[in-house]
């Protein structure tokens, strides 16, 4: 009820003051803050608040002229004015929020223009019949109310929303201090234009123009809020100036002067409230950007360590696998089929490896970062070893594999691993796409100098035009019934693809349509020799000799200790268990060891920290570990491990890393 009262008596007071200007017909002023004032109380205090609307407007119009009717006509008016253009906007502009975006601004302007028609064509024509107006000035009448209203809607409605919806000034200090030099700024350029130290020149030109800069800086710089503050400042000092005869809009009487100045007060507030808007919806949507932005961080961040954590846990349990095939392999004896038993059991570790190394590379793919180590490679024999790891699945397949493996220079500068791993894909592509008793071709030829291209052809579906530029696409299989029918992840053209670009080679893909096969070109660089390296004497790098070492063996998978060991003690090394970082210090504490194998991820804490411990006191390292990223390998080595191995582990690689690791020091610094 209080905040009703309050409403009624601000509504009169302003109206009273604003008839003030009503220089043609004492109830129809140019400048008409009440209209704005009604609308927006409406808009806050919801519609249930229009009987303090009529009150007021009831109390302005019975104490100036006409009588108890025309006060009751005018009143009903006014409020029906201000309901309509309230209930317009709440149900077309987002009510409230109307000033929020431009598209609404440009709503509200229509609305404001249609419902203060109501208010403009009532209020005149009661006055008429009445007898207090002459009906051969309804017409200028019509028009002074109806320009009041609208530029009351205009400026008023939009200061008391948005201070109302957003009380408090700038959040920062430095912020609050530029708006206000700003709004300082405006009124003292309000004040040359629309004062009487340049009244002369003024008068002779159109000057009024030079203070819509500012307005606009204040829109680009700001909110609406301070643009429409600024606007009445403005507005305010050039309603002072005119009424005192001085400005741009100084006419014949002061009615036409205060109806210039209202035009072009309204087209001001529309122009750079619409522009205002406009950049906050910007600033809306550039926040909303970054905010998801860094939600696609957050997510990236989380998928990595899940792939990362995913693989440790997928890689460590096939550590022990290879670990006893090595063994077995080693105990066979001339059995045929238990060694042909071993090597398929071996191959498919392998292959379950590389899949689970197909996933942490699309997160390479996506970084377009890849851990490349080159050297002089035998293509061809990358090309051999492929089709061993693939013999089973083509024998299975029953089909016709046919090398032409006539490139003279077979010799690349690259990645072993990585060059296996593209022909393997390659492969292992054509392998699955081929129907059974169908044919292979892998094929190399030195077509132009310092180059070969690899060709891997099959007599397979094919690859319709429209697929053959997604074909390196991750996850990307072709139709879903292709993916229903051969499965997969999708992962490794677009791997192999991605490696080929990071080595500076290029990979290709095309088709004569389809069950016309398919047909993928890789072409590197050569280089002169793969010959193995050579000191500087002339003579190949010395290897170690197989000595005793006492080892340190730390891991929590009790089964790659249990195998590793087992391999390790046959090779007569001594080896001390830990499954957790407090026994491995103490047993450091008791023991002398001259080599630390541990994995990375230790219940207690990690195997970065054991190294750290260590390393004083003259300890080589290797890290194992299911953690095979970039920064995993980068931690390692800068923790003192001399080698990074990505389980799982076969025991020939971890027996070079030895040997390498127990190098003398001399030797691996020169």
């Amino acid at each position: 009820m209080a905040i009703l009262t309050v409403l009624t008596v601000v509504y009169a007071v302003a109206g009273k003051l604003s008839l003030q200007l009503a220089f043609v017909e004492p109830s129809a002023s140019p400048v008409w803050p009440p209209a704005g004032i009604a609308f927006a109380a409406l808009l806050v205090l919801g519609l249930r608040a229009w009987p303090a609307i009529f009150i007021g407007a009831f109390l302005v119009n019975a104490t100036t002229a006409g009588n108890l009717a025309t006060s009751f006509c005018i009143a009903g008016a006014n409020t029906a004015e201000a309901l309509c253009g309230a209930w317009l906007v709440n149900r077309f502009a987002r009510g409230i929020a109307v000033f929020d975006r431009a598209q609404d601004v440009f709503k509200f302007v229509l609305i404001a223009a249609v419902s203060t028609v109501i208010s403009a064509s009532i209020g005149p024509m009661s006055l008429a019949l009445a007898g207090f107006a002459h009906w051969s000035n309804y017409g200028v009448i019509w028009l002074i109310w109806w320009l009041g209203d609208l530029t009351g809607y205009f400026i008023f409605a939009p200061l008391i929303l948005l201070w109302w919806t957003r009380p408090r000034w700038q959040e920062e200090r430095r912020r609050t201090l530029e708006a206000i030099v700003l709004l300082v700024l405006i009124a003292g350029l309000a004040e040359l234009v629309f004062g009487k130290w340049f009244h002369e020149f003024v008068s002779r030109y159109p000057i009024a123009f030079i203070c819509g800069p500012l307005i606009l800086w204040t829109a680009y710089r700001f909110t609406q809020r301070e643009t429409i503050t600024g606007v009445v400042i403005l507005t305010g000092i050039a309603l002072g100036g005119t009424l005192a005869g001085t400005g741009p809009f100084v006419s014949r009487t002061p009615n036409d002067s205060l109806l210039l100045l209202q035009a072009w007060a309204a087209v001001l507030t529309i122009t750079t409230m619409t522009l205002a808007a406009a950049l906050a919806e910007r600033r809306r949507a550039e926040a909303e950007l970054e905010q998801q932005h860094r939600m696609v961080q957050r997510a990236d961040q989380t998928k990595d360590k899940f792939l990362a954590m995913l693989s440790h846990e997928l890689r460590t349990p096939l550590t022990p696998v290879l670990a006893l095939v090595d063994f077995l392999e080693a105990e066979c004896g001339d059995s045929k089929e238990i060694r042909e038993a071993l090597a398929t059991i071996r191959r498919n570790v392998i292959l379950e490896s590389r899949l689970i190394d197909d996933l942490l590379d699309l997160t390479r793919v996506v970084r377009g970062k890849f851990n490349i180590e080159r050297e002089p490679t035998d293509a061809h024999e990358a090309i051999r070893q492929a089709v061993e790891i693939c013999r089973a699945e083509i024998d299975a397949k029953e089909l016709d594999l046919q090398f032409d493996l006539a490139a003279e220079n077979a010799c690349v500068f690259a990645d072993p691993a990585k060059l296996q791993q593209i022909i393997w894909n390659l492969l292992k592509n054509a392998i699955k796409f081929t129907p059974e008793r169908g044919k292979v071709f892998i094929i190399s030829r030195n077509q132009e100098p310092e180059t070969i291209t690899i060709t891997v052809q099959d007599t397979g579906v094919g690859m319709e035009p429209e697929l053959i530029g997604r074909i390196f696409t991750p996850f990307e299989q072709g139709h879903a019934a292709m993916q229903r029918r051969y499965g997969g992840l999708g992962l490794g053209l677009a791997i192999s693809k991605a490696i080929a670009d990071a080595h500076g080679a290029t990979l290709l893909a095309s088709s004569d349509g389809h069950d016309r096969g398919a047909i993928f070109r890789l072409q590197f660089q050569t280089v002169d020799s793969c010959a193995p390296e050579i000191s500087r004497d002339g003579s190949e790098p010395p290897r170690a000799t197989r000595t005793r070492l006492r080892i340190l063996l730390v891991d929590d998978h009790v089964d790659t200790c249990a195998a590793l060991t087992n391999l390790l003690t046959r090779r007569g090394h001594a080896v001390a268990i830990a499954h957790d970082l407090r026994t491995a210090i103490e047993l450091a504490g008791t023991q002398s060891f001259e080599l630390l194998i541990s994995d990375v991820g230790l219940p207690d804490g990690n195997g970065v920290e054991l190294m750290t411990h260590l390393r004083n006191a003259g300890v080589r390292g290797i890290a194992i570990s299911g953690f095979g990223m970039g920064a995993d390998l980068e931690k390692s080595l800068a923790a003192g491990f001399s080698e990074h191995l990505v389980k799982p582990l076969d025991f020939s690689r971890l027996e070079a890393a030895i040997e390498r690791a127990m190098r003398p020091v001399e030797e691996v610094t020169s």
